[in-house]
């Protein structure tokens, strides 16, 4: 009985404390890449991303890049995350491992899309 007590409470319970973990990190506006992007072919995916443990921003009006993994040369290397200004207008297309139609896997880097500029 006490175990089916402890079972009804604990799932409502831990959906409430979950709830109360919500963030008011500040993240940018994101889109797509675009057709013109340069892709690079990589043999492997990248592995999981790293947790980071981040800082308040030094300065308002900040948005959080999360880290990711690049492609170099014939690696993966960790970029850490990082706060930086918005570009007026501008929207973020985060990385992104993509397998194609012909079975290659391409990888697109995180990158920043200001309008009007190319």
């Amino acid at each position: 009985m006490k175990a089916l007590l402890h079972r009804a409470l604990g799932l409502p319970l831990a959906l409430f404390l979950l709830a109360g973990c919500g963030s008011s990190l500040p993240v940018p506006p994101t889109g797509p890449h675009l057709p013109s992007e340069p892709a690079v072919v990589v043999p492997y995916p990248p592995p999981p991303a790293r947790v980071e443990i981040l800082s308040p921003p030094d300065k308002p009006g900040l948005v959080w890049i999360d880290g990711e993994w690049q492609w170099r040369s014939r690696r993966w290397a960790w970029q850490p995350g990082r706060w930086e200004p918005v570009p007026p207008g501008a929207y973020f297309a985060p990385n992104a491992t993509v397998r194609r139609a012909d079975g290659s896997l391409v990888w697109f880097a995180g990158v920043w899309h200001v309008p009007g500029k190319k």
